[in-house]
C-alpha cells in the first residue's frame, strides 16, 4: 500500500514537473551585482531585447555557450545581457578567465548573483545553461536549455 501511494506521489510530481512553463513575460525579480547591489527588473534598458542566461560555473555546457556567445559578441551588442549564476565571486572571475575573457566587461553584459536562490522557483529551468530571451515588452520571445542555446538565440535577434 505504502508502495504504491509513494508510486501516485512520483507520478503526480512528474507530471506537475514535466507540465511546468516558463513564464510568458518577464517575472519580478531581485539579483546581486558582484560589488553586491541589487539589480532588478528597474535596472533593464527596457528599450532593447534582454537575454537570461542560467549557468553554473563548473558545468561544460554552460562553458561551451559561454565561449560560443564571446566569440559572438558582435551580434549581441544591442541586447541586454544578464548573466545570473549562483556561484561565488571567485568562482565566476575564473570562470570568465579561462571561458569567455572579457566577455564579463562588455558595457551590456552584467553578471548577477542569485543569492536567494530565487531564480529557478522563479523562471522554472529545467536545466544548465538556461536561457530566456525577452521582447522589450517583457514577452518571452525564447527558451533553450543545455547545448546550441546561443545559436537558437542568435536567430531571434536579427
Amino acid at each position: 500500500m505504502k508502495l504504491r501511494n509513494l508510486f501516485f506521489v512520483i507520478t503526480f510530481l512528474f507530471a506537475i514537473h514535466a507540465n511546468a512553463q516558463q513564464p510568458a513575460y518577464l517575472p519580478q525579480f531581485k539579483f546581486f551585482k558582484l560589488d553586491g547591489k541589487a539589480y532588478s527588473n528597474v535596472n533593464i534598458n527596457q528599450s532593447k531585447k534582454t537575454l537570461f542566461i542560467l549557468f553554473d560555473c563548473t558545468c561544460e555546457h554552460c562553458q561551451r555557450e559561454a565561449k560560443e556567445l564571446n566569440s559572438v559578441y558582435s551580434k549581441f551588442k544591442n541586447v541586454n545581457i544578464l548573466m545570473v549564476t549562483l556561484d561565488e565571486s571567485i568562482s565566476i572571475q575564473k570562470f570568465f578567465g579561462l571561458y569567455a575573457p572579457g566577455l564579463n566587461l562588455k558595457p551590456n553584459v552584467t553578471v548577477l548573483q542569485d543569492k536567494n536562490r530565487t531564480f529557478i522557483p522563479t523562471f522554472l529551468p529545467s536545466q544548465y545553461p538556461a536561457m530566456y530571451l525577452y521582447a522589450p515588452n517583457g514577452k518571452l520571445m525564447v527558451y533553450s536549455n543545455g547545448d546550441g542555446g546561443i545559436k537558437k538565440i542568435l536567430k531571434s535577434i536579427g
